[in-house]
Formats: C-alpha cells, structure tokens, sequence
C-alpha cells in the first residue's frame, strides 16, 4: 500500500482488526508502513474492534508525535452501544478543528454521552465481553475446522467463512432463527460473516450450520 502512495494520494484509511475478514495489521507492520507515508497524507485508522485485542496496538504514539493522523474508535461493540450511536476520534489539534467545523451540531444527545462515558469506565464488563467473545470465536473457528469450511482467523467479534453459497445459507438459518450476514455485496458471494454471540447463541448457529452441509451432500 506504501507503494502506491503518489504525491495526489490525499488520505489512507485502514480499518485494523479490518471488516469483514477480521484481519490484524500487527504492530511491526503498522510502524513500518507509517515510516513511508510523507507528511502530505492523512492516515485514518478505524478501531471499531480495538478492544477486542488482546495485545492492543499503538497508534496513539502518532498522534502524539504530531502525524496526520485520525483514530476513529466506537462504543458500538465491545460496550454493546450500537443503539446509542456514538464513538470518538483521536488527532492532532489542528485536524480536530477542522472537524469541528464540519460536524452536525448537537451529534452527541446527553444520554448518549452520559452511556459512552459509563462503558468506557466500566473496565470490568469490557473484560468480560472479552473473555466471552474469545470463547466463542475459537468455538466458531473450530467448528468451521471440523466441517472441513475455509475460514479467516480473526482478531474481531465474528468470522469470515466460505460456505459455499453464502445468500443459501443465510436464507436456511434465517428460518431457523439464526441471523448471519451473506458476503456477496462485498464480492464474496460464496462467503458468510457470522458474530460471535454466547455459547447458547453459538451452539445453535452450530446446529443450524451442520444441517445445512448436511443436505448439501
């Protein structure tokens, strides 16, 4: 991607862990990319499932540092704030003002504030989702496994698997009262992204998904 960086390239975004494959930018590869953007680039980093990591990356050092640099972060997964529709971004001053002239005005309602400030100090529940969610996701891993199904290892709350037909899938477990997410508006149509729900939640999606292949042959 450094390499394709020309003197037109204005912004960069990478979304680390990415969606929908649940891939991680490492540290070690982060730094070096960084090292090769000029200063003429703003980078972007989407963190919507930053706490989900177990070793969290620094991308803050950046900003510090005083780099084009934005940092995009949510209270929508692992605080389980979707509803409230709120997040924060992280960046130098001067891109903050810039921002700020931009946004809508009162984005942010009080009870929305009021939640987002209450998940992000409450330390131990994001724990515990954590703990939740790696559970689940090397059940869902292994079960992808067992199956003889390629999947993507993830670094998210959910996995991205080739299930052979993914719209088919998504239209059985439906009926069965499994909600999952058919990949082909993103190319891959023999694909799903499942989340990673409670054990409960996951051994169902196992039930439904081993009936499936079953009839599949």
């Amino acid at each position: 991607m450094a390499a394709a960086i020309t003197p037109r390239t204005r912004q960069i975004f990478i979304a680390n862990p990415n969606n929908p494959t649940g891939t991680l930018c490492h540290q070690e590869e982060i730094d070096r990319f960084m090292a090769k953007v000029p200063d003429h680039v703003i980078v972007i980093f989407d963190e919507a499932y930053y706490e989900f990591l177990e070793e969290p990356l620094d991308t803050i050092k950046f900003v510090r540092e005083g780099r084009n640099v934005v940092i995009m972060r949510t209270f929508s997964k692992i605080q389980g704030l979707a509803s409230l529709r709120i997040g924060y971004g992280i960046a130098p001053a001067r891109l903050a003002e810039i921002l700020q002239k931009t946004r809508q005005p009162f984005n942010a309602n009080a009870i929305a504030q009021a939640g987002a400030l209450a998940g992000l100090l409450d330390e131990e529940h994001q724990d515990k989702t954590r703990a939740v969610n790696k559970e689940g996701r090397l059940f869902l891993e292994g079960l992808f496994a067992e199956l003889n199904l390629e999947y993507v290892p993830s670094h998210a709350n959910f996995v991205l698997a080739k299930v052979g037909d993914g719209d088919a899938l998504f239209h059985y477990a439906m009926k069965k009262g499994v909600i999952l997410r058919a990949m082909r508006a993103y190319g891959l149509p023999d694909w799903i992204r499942i989340s990673v729900g409670t054990m409960p939640q996951n051994r169902k999606f196992a039930g439904v998904l081993r009936e499936w292949v079953a009839t599949r042959g």
